[in-house]
């Protein structure tokens, strides 16, 4: 028969309850909506994961400005603190280049992904929330 000693139990509960999860990863990533576009997590990890390696190097994708920075004009609440910057968010991979399309990725410059946004919607050059950014 096996007997687990309580003293062990109490011993090891603290080590269960910590979490080994870095938020720099996909713990903050999340599936989202920009107008009537779906996004996976794997897309949205895509996208900050991509823009992060650029950044990293200095470089940009494609012969674009991107990533780039985003300022933030329109007042987003985003979960994490920036500097931001802007990578165009596409289905199935990450951006390499040419038209970017409406929808983009937010990072900071730590590579936490802060959230989603699109211009689909919004008036003029400006964006407005993918689902979960507000």
């Amino acid at each position: 028969m096996f007997s687990i000693n309580p003293l062990t139990i109490l011993l090891l509960l603290p080590l269960s309850l910590a979490s080994p999860i870095n938020p720099n990863l996909e713990g903050r990533q999340s599936a989202t909506t920009c107008g009537s576009v779906a996004y996976t997590v794997k897309d949205t990890t895509n996208c900050r994961n991509a823009a992060y390696s650029y950044y990293g190097q200095g470089g940009t994708a494609g012969g674009s400005t991107y990533p780039h920075t985003y300022n933030n004009y329109e007042g987003f609440s985003f979960s994490v603190s920036g500097t931001y910057l802007e990578f165009p968010l596409v289905k199935n991979g990450a951006y390499s280049g040419g038209a970017p399309g409406a929808d983009r990725c937010i990072i900071n410059t730590s590579g936490v992904y802060a959230g989603a946004i699109t211009h689909t919607g919004a008036s003029g050059n400006n964006f407005v929330g993918c689902s979960g950014t507000s």
